[in-house]
């Protein structure tokens, strides 16, 4: 007879300990970018805003987790009260469309600030397709999600003629989804990493835009660890909560990581006031921030800045 595994195998409390110290340090970054973009003006863009609805989303998926935690989630399925299963499920599905709206909104964050520092009209052709791409992606997943008829929403519909996407059809589309999201990724990369030669600004300004491409190259790394995740996944496996949570872990790591990438450049102000308050000198005075396009004169002196 098959031994049962121990119901203290459990990976649902690390699972929590992490992400929540992590999705701390995410509003922390968050907090900090919006307060300085209130003071001493007002000065909100599409940037901010699009990162307030990824914020906002992220923290609601945080709360589902939460939810499904306590109700089993990363326990063996033997440990799972089979009522918690389908409540479980609904809030997986919910926290799935959560995710892409999170990590989507993140990206075209990053796009929106990225557009307001270069006037190179090849670049803004490429961003701007960065961004369509982000939000026709958004979309199509959330409607594939709704689609497939292994959703939570089985039970609440008439699903006798649909047919049902196979295992095969579901890893082939998540890969195209992480494809959309490493490509995206590595455009948020170069651009920072191409302009940040010629930005005229503080040295803190430069390592918080070298910051904002180290981050992003730490998000293309997360995605192919999704990616693997996905593969390896056993779809015919009835213990789906407690090998799901690897899959669950790099997700949301994806979230925090795009998150705190597109708060890094606009940390400026309040990083050289705190440098200079600790007696650190040489740090120029806080400039305005960034509310308008820095001009790029071919040849000449000037560069853009974040």
């Amino acid at each position: 007879m098959e031994q049962q595994p121990a119901a203290s195998d459990n990976k649902g409390p690390m699972l929590m300990a992490t992400l929540w110290t992590l999705h701390a340090i995410t509003l922390i970054a968050f907090s900090v970018r919006l307060w300085s973009r209130l003071r001493p003006k007002f000065a909100l863009t599409a940037a901010d805003y699009t990162i307030t609805i990824a914020v906002l989303s992220k923290t609601a998926s945080m709360g589902l987790v939460t939810a499904c935690v306590h109700l089993g989630f990363g326990q063996h399925a033997v440990h799972v009260d089979r009522s918690a299963r389908a409540t479980v499920n609904t809030y997986l599905f919910i926290i799935y469309i959560l995710s892409m709206i999170a990590t989507s909104f993140a990206r075209i964050s990053i796009g929106c600030l990225l557009l307001q520092v270069t006037l190179d009209r090849r670049w803004r052709i490429l961003i701007y397709g960065s961004i369509f791409i982000q939000a026709a992606n958004m979309l199509i997943y959330i409607a594939f999600q709704f689609a497939q008829c292994q959703s939570s929403l089985s039970s609440m519909i008439d699903l006798k003629n649909t047919n049902c996407l196979t295992p095969a059809q579901v890893v082939w589309f998540s890969h195209a989804n992480n494809a959309v999201a490493f490509a995206s990724d590595l455009i948020c990369a170069i651009i920072p990493g191409i302009l940040i030669k010629s930005l005229t600004r503080s040295t803190v300004e430069k390592v918080l835009t070298f910051a904002l491409l180290a981050a992003c190259l730490v998000a293309s790394g997360v995605v192919i660890a999704k990616m693997y995740y996905t593969i390896v996944f056993d779809f015919a496996s009835s213990d789906g909560f407690y090998i799901m949570v690897d899959k669950m872990f790099w997700s949301r790591i994806e979230e925090s990581v795009i998150i705190i990438a597109a708060c890094a450049p606009l940390l400026r102000g309040p990083v050289e006031r705190g440098l200079k308050r600790l007696g650190f000198r040489g740090i120029r005075p806080p400039t305005p921030a960034l509310n308008s396009v820095g001009e790029q004169v071919t040849g000449s002196s000037k560069g853009s800045s974040v």
